[in-house]
């Protein structure tokens, strides 16, 4: 290799590392609305659904946004799912899971 190619394959190297050191720059966190943590905790929003569905037992806990809102899904152990407002520890949906024996023709596949 020439003078020549060793200046201009170090010059590439250099080029390269500074295009790489500022695309890959730390950049300063910045709020959204993706990452507000919810003023309800995850134990109050079980606490409620499980007051409010007496007998039944808390076996999934979700973070999720449902129409623009921040919401706590809860899956109960009766195939439940509760959608507790993050924010009001409000009850705005229920959900109940589906059971496939109930489709007729499906109910003659599935074992009891």
């Amino acid at each position: 290799m020439g003078i020549k190619q060793t200046i201009i394959a170090a010059c590439g190297v250099v080029a390269l590392i500074l295009v790489g050191s500022w695309f890959f720059r730390i950049r300063p966190v910045q709020a959204s609305p993706d990452n507000t943590a919810p003023a309800v905790t995850m134990v109050e929003a079980i606490e409620t659904v499980l007051a409010a569905n007496p007998g039944t037992a808390a076996i999934d806990v979700n973070l999720e946004h449902e129409n623009n809102n921040l919401v706590w899904e809860i899956e109960l152990n009766n195939d439940l799912e509760v959608y507790i407002d993050a924010n009001t520890k409000e009850i705005v949906k229920t959900d109940q899971g589906w059971n496939l024996t109930d489709v007729p023709l499906l109910a003659n596949w599935i074992p009891n």
